[in-house]
């Protein structure tokens, strides 16, 4: 009964949803009469693990976006079969069967989670599913296969589609809903263009469900123009990952999107306190789950001594005030040793990463990412959202921001030196001797993530920007181990060195 009413509460509310969203909502007390009976047949006890849905939390990726994208679609059949990839799919494919339903036409759904490499994912049927497809198509069915992106191969939604096939469902009968059209040449899934272009597809698109001021478009790296002083160099970017953001319409602030209810409740929280410490551009609240934040008055200035002291109080402030219970490196561990190993040639051998101060991490401290207000002081810019989300290195040491900005800055040996004795006089934590390690992984990362991203852009411009990247951090590893061994060398034949106090940033 759990799983059958589950379901049942979930297409409840996909109803609810899609009539709220028409001009005869329902009354709140009668989805309550729905929904409460199946409430209570749902008997478990125990932990439920639940991913989280990245489209929802990351991507401004709105359920009724599926709604809108069912009304613009062509349908010429009476009968519907939706299949939903989970885990986001299934509340995209409840969405759609109840679009469906409230078009009379005749839906029904189930869901299925694919399997194996990312890149190469399969897709199996199980009897009852099998016998539930075989049932719609002989009643002449259209087959709606749901789910957010495609990522990076496609696999998942094609794996689906060629399962589809193989129950004996015409290609001209499958069509895929998605929330972007890809290019297929960019996908790198096995033969993916040839695959992907044998089927129909429909694509949502940027969601229309912005704050009621969205104005300019912001994406695509054109937040750089308005929020990096003039003349700075921008920092490169990958359209695929970015978080959707606008302008307001009178120009006075930046909207950037946080996450769909529950999904941007801590990024809203983390807002809050920074800018209650004075961190950040003022914070004032999230509409259609899209954080507004004041643009503030900016002046150009240089890096200086204040200015390294300021990056030493934020990393000591964000270890205490965003501190969690614990952290665990051993993904981040093998991560940096997998992509040191492929750009390297070469083992890392006794690589660890210790967890003495474990926080949710800003992972943004380029020097594009810092202004100057007229008053003077130094805010962060997009500090509340990376920390806790779906790429590396989640929570973690703060080792991972005094790394940035080590490696970000360029910090020369004496600029290094004294940026971790102001952070070891703010928090009392002496990061010496775990930190090296972390710039390690941090370049390692970044290095990977540059070539990922310039092998994904069309954009000359933007390329050149992001191999440039790629090679600052490979330079940046080469140089730091050719200092290693020099202090090695130095330290076996028992010289000194002076150090100059001098530095640059």
């Amino acid at each position: 009964m759990t799983l059958a009413a589950s379901i049942a509460l979930t297409d409840v509310l996909a109803d609810a949803a899609i009539a709220c969203d028409s001009a005869h909502p329902l009354e709140d007390k009668k989805v309550e009469t729905s929904t409460l009976p199946l409430l209570n047949s749902i008997q478990y006890s125990g932990n439920i693990s639940i991913s989280t849905p990245e489209g929802f939390a990351y991507y401004a990726l709105h359920p009724l976006d599926y709604a809108d994208l069912v009304s613009k679609t062509e349908l010429n059949e009476q009968r519907a079969f939706v299949v939903g990839v989970r885990s986001i799919g299934t509340t995209l494919s409840a969405i759609v069967t109840a679009k469906l339903r409230s078009q009379d036409i005749a839906a029904e759904r189930i869901t299925v989670r694919p399997a194996g490499h990312p890149y190469d994912r399969s897709c199996d049927f199980d009897f009852v599913q099998r016998e539930r497809i075989a049932a719609a198509l002989a009643a002449e069915a259209v087959f709606l296969i749901c789910d957010e992106g495609p990522g990076r191969s496609g696999s998942s939604l094609l794996s689906v589609a060629e399962a589809l096939e193989r129950a004996g469902v015409p290609t001209s009968r499958i069509r895929i809903l998605c929330s972007h059209s890809p290019d297929g040449r960019q996908l790198c899934g096995r033969d993916a263009e040839r695959r992907w272009n044998r089927y129909r597809s429909a694509a949502t698109g940027m969601t229309t469900r912005l704050p009621s001021d969205a104005g300019d478009f912001l994406g695509g790296g054109e937040w750089r123009r308005h929020l990096i002083a003039t003349g700075q160099q921008w920092p490169g970017f990958w359209p695929q990952m970015e978080r959707l953001s606008y302008l307001s319409g009178d120009g006075k602030s930046f909207l950037i999107f946080e996450g769909h209810g529950s999904y941007g409740a801590a990024a809203r929280e983390r807002s809050r306190a920074l800018t209650a410490a004075e961190y950040i551009p003022e914070y004032v609240g999230q509409e259609q789950g899209f954080g507004r934040y004041r643009i503030p008055k900016t002046i150009s200035a240089g890096a200086d001594a204040a200015l390294l002291e300021t990056l030493a109080e934020y990393c000591a402030w964000r270890a205490r005030e965003f501190r969690v219970s614990a952290a665990d490196s051993s993904a981040l561990e093998e991560m940096t040793r997998l992509n040191y190993e492929r750009d390297f040639k070469t083992d890392l051998t006794d690589f660890h990463l210790p967890v003495e101060q474990p926080c949710i991490c800003d992972s943004r401290m380029h020097p594009a990412y810092w202004v100057c207000s007229r008053a003077g002081k130094w805010l962060k810019l997009d500090a509340a959202l990376h920390g806790d989300d779906h790429f590396f290195p989640g929570p973690c040491d703060i080792a991972w921001d005094l790394a940035g900005v080590i490696v970000e800055w360029n910090l020369s040996e004496a600029a290094r030196d004294l940026f971790l004795s102001a952070y070891e006089r703010c928090s009392g934590d002496c990061a010496r001797r775990r930190v090296e390690a972390y710039e390690t992984a941090y370049a390692t990362f970044s290095l990977a993530w540059s070539a990922m991203a310039a092998a994904s852009m069309d954009e000359c411009e933007e390329q050149c920007r992001l191999l440039a990247d790629r090679q600052r951090y490979r330079k940046w590893v080469d140089t730091r181990a050719a200092r290693q061994d020099c202090k090695a060398m130095i330290a076996t034949a028992g010289d000194s060195v002076n150090v100059d106090r001098n530095y640059e940033l």
